[in-house]
């Protein structure tokens, strides 16, 4: 199969060798040697029944040249009852198995895996044990309060397991409070146990600040009335800009609630694709006022007129307002912390974003489902999941998320500002970070051997990329020195003048959700993205993305949010008639804002995805280096005529391969 050259060298390690102990084959025979395995340690006992094993890399991983590990997790010594066992790309460094570990003993080893998919030797067996931890009881007659209570209690005592009777709970909480609210808390689980939680006002499920080794299972949300509302368009007067819509049976009326006043943004949306943003829309298309006419309709006006060219009678217009957190927030939210896990989650609304979390190490979602009731449009508000600031992670494994009222899943991390630059290798960085905080602490975590990487997003300029040689807290600042000197530096702290790119963004790059994993989820009819991904080692596989707004995987730095992909790997991807909105995408984005400046993507391997029935190109990508682009699969309308060349494009880009992709119509 012919090959498309962009540059005639290799692609090189782009970043630094890691210790050549990590380089060494096993003795004899060339094999990988086994990794240093890190957690948890030989003989170590826990209550949490999803750990997360964690190794040191074989080595740096090479797109043209992609190792990587296997895990084994057994019941016995000698592995013959082996209850977990998995495969990962090089670029990952950890694993969290997508179920549960009963009480009981268990070993674990890892070998390495090299680029002609031949295993190393073992690591040795380590043992460890999960023990069951007391239980409290919740009875199927509770109120929010005292779920609430009980839930606080069990904290108190932690190690514990707090266990729901099965049934379903209508909640009516007194003010937007979470239902479960936690802080400081460690080796806590929470078994639903199947329940069905119905809240009758918008408050969050789950908030947990500074967490660790907790688990929320077995749970399903709802919301009645939904936290959004939806009309079936009946009439369009474009020349006055005008709709009449039928609000949906089972929503509530746009003048219900001041939320549909103040944010007035929404969504266009087609009932016969199963409620998936109507072909060639806008992002979104926000009303400039509504009124009453009787019974359940409604007339929307838009400026400019022209907006309501959009619709056509049947379309469904939908309103997703942000509830702000005097409405409820986020429905979970993640703060601090480590280890925490939702499993066996289903979620039929939220009052926001849906899935949120900040600084939380190894957090995980497995099995987790967002899930659009019949007779409705949306599953949840806004974003499905957004995750900022790890260390590790998240991984995200077994999802469903269908018809989210924004991205499916974004990942990164978050750009500071610079007070102060009092020498060329020193910056002042305020705490109050009007980005990169969470919760009333707002205290950054910036440790010697970080790295940060500036950037001007005006030029789409990579100034420097500087470690982090000290951190000296002074009041409500922070004074670090950098290995080297930073020249260019324009200072500045406002949400405008970070979010604009006016001044000079910093980015943490040892926290920019590093080791992300998303893997065999579906993402199904979201308003936008299935997989918008920054940060260091990265693995999206087995995955698959159909009839969203925009791409299935997208890298790009967003206003505030980024900043680069490297050291990913997507493969075995399915997306199938995406790239509906009226934006420009692909089934595989990669691209800069500004674009055609710095290469802020590197050692990417694009492998085995097939893209099927979407727009033109299929794979799309720009300012990165040391790509390389196999054995993907584009299939096409029958009678198409768009040449093979133009399906996959490529702009400021250098040591790029790319194979021609195999055509099918």
């Amino acid at each position: 199969m012919p090959k498309w050259t962009v540059h005639l060298a290799a692609v090189t390690c782009l970043l630094a060798a890691v210790p050549a102990r990590a380089e060494r084959a096993a003795e004899g025979d060339g094999r990988p040697a086994a990794p240093t395995r890190l957690a948890p340690a030989d003989g170590e006992t826990m209550t949490h029944p999803v750990p997360s094993f964690r190794w040191e890399p074989v080595a740096h991983p090479r797109a043209t040249a992609m190792g990587g590990t296997r895990i084994q997790v057994a019941r016995d010594r000698a592995f013959r009852e082996v209850v977990d066992a998995d495969t990962l790309a090089a670029t990952v460094a950890w694993y969290v198995p997508d179920k549960p570990l009963a009480p009981g003993d268990y070993w674990w080893r890892v070998a390495g895996v090299d680029a002609q998919g031949r295993p190393g030797l073992w690591s040795g067996a380590r043992r460890f044990a999960i023990r069951a931890a007391p239980e409290v009881r919740i009875p199927n007659d509770a109120t929010f309060e005292t779920i609430r209570e009980a839930i606080a209690r069990a904290a108190e005592r932690a190690p514990a397991r707090v266990v729901f009777e099965e049934g379903t709970y209508r909640l009516t909480p007194d003010r937007p409070q979470a239902l479960i609210d936690l802080a400081d808390v460690a080796d806590l689980e929470i078994d639903g146990t199947g329940a069905r939680l119905v809240l009758t006002r918008p408050a969050p499920l789950a908030h947990l600040a500074r967490c660790r080794r907790v688990v929320v299972r077995g749970l399903a949300l709802d919301y009645d009335p939904p936290v959004y509302t939806a009309g079936r368009v009946a009439s369009v007067d474009a020349t006055a800009g005008a709709i009449e819509a039928d609000i949906l049976p089972g929503h509530a009326l746009p003048d219900a609630h001041a939320a549909y006043e103040r944010d007035r943004k929404g969504l266009v949306v087609t009932e016969a694709d199963g409620f998936a943003v109507k072909r060639g829309v806008r992002l979104v298309v926000a009303h400039a006022g509504f009124e009453r006419l009787g019974g359940r309709r409604v007339r929307f006006r838009f400026d400019p007129p022209r907006l309501a060219r959009h619709f056509a009678p049947g379309d469904v217009y939908v309103l997703d307002p942000r509830w702000q957190k005097a409405a409820g927030g986020t429905t979970v939210c993640v703060r601090g912390g480590a280890d925490v896990v939702l499993y066996d989650v289903t979620l039929h609304g939220a009052a926001n974003e849906c899935l949120n979390s900040f600084y939380a190490d190894r957090h995980a979602l497995l099995h987790v489902r967002l899930v659009r009731k019949e007779g409705r449009a949306l599953s949840v508000n806004n974003g499905g999941n957004n995750h900022h600031n790890a260390r590790t992670g998240p991984w995200i494994e077994g999802c469903l998320f269908e018809n989210t009222g924004d991205d499916v899943c974004h990942v990164n991390g978050y750009a500071m500002g610079v007070a102060e630059q009092p020498a060329p290798d020193t910056l002042v960085l305020p705490l109050n970070q009007p980005y990169d905080q969470f919760d009333t602490e707002a205290a950054l975590d910036v440790c010697p051997g970080d790295r940060l990487r500036l950037f001007n997003r005006r030029a789409g300029r990579l100034l420097a990329e500087r470690r982090v040689v000290s951190v000296e807290r002074r009041g409500g600042t922070l004074r670090v020195v950098l290995d080297g000197p930073v020249e260019g530096v324009v200072t500045g702290t406002g949400h405008e003048a970070i979010g604009s790119g006016k001044v000079t963004q910093v980015f943490n790059a040892d926290r920019c959700c590093n080791g992300f994993v998303f893997r065999r989820n579906v993402c199904r009819r979201g308003r936008r993205i299935g997989v918008l991904a920054k940060g260091e080692g990265g693995l999206i596989e087995a995955n698959r993305f159909e009839h969203l707004g925009g791409g299935g995987v997208e890298f790009w730095n967003a206003p505030f949010e980024g900043l680069g992909a490297r050291d990913y790997v997507v493969r075995d991807n399915t997306i199938v008639g995406c790239q509906r909105l009226d934006r420009r995408d692909a089934g595989i984005w990669c691209t800069a804002f500004r674009p055609g400046g710095s290469k802020i993507h590197h050692n990417l391997l694009i492998v085995g995805n097939r893209i099927e029935r979407g727009g033109v190109p299929a794979i799309d990508l720009g300012d990165a280096r040391g790509v390389v682009v196999r054995d993907n699969r584009i299939v096409r309308p029958r009678g198409e005529e768009v040449p093979p060349s133009r399906l996959i494009h490529l702009r400021n880009v250098e040591d790029v391969q790319v194979d021609a992709p195999a055509l099918r119509q």
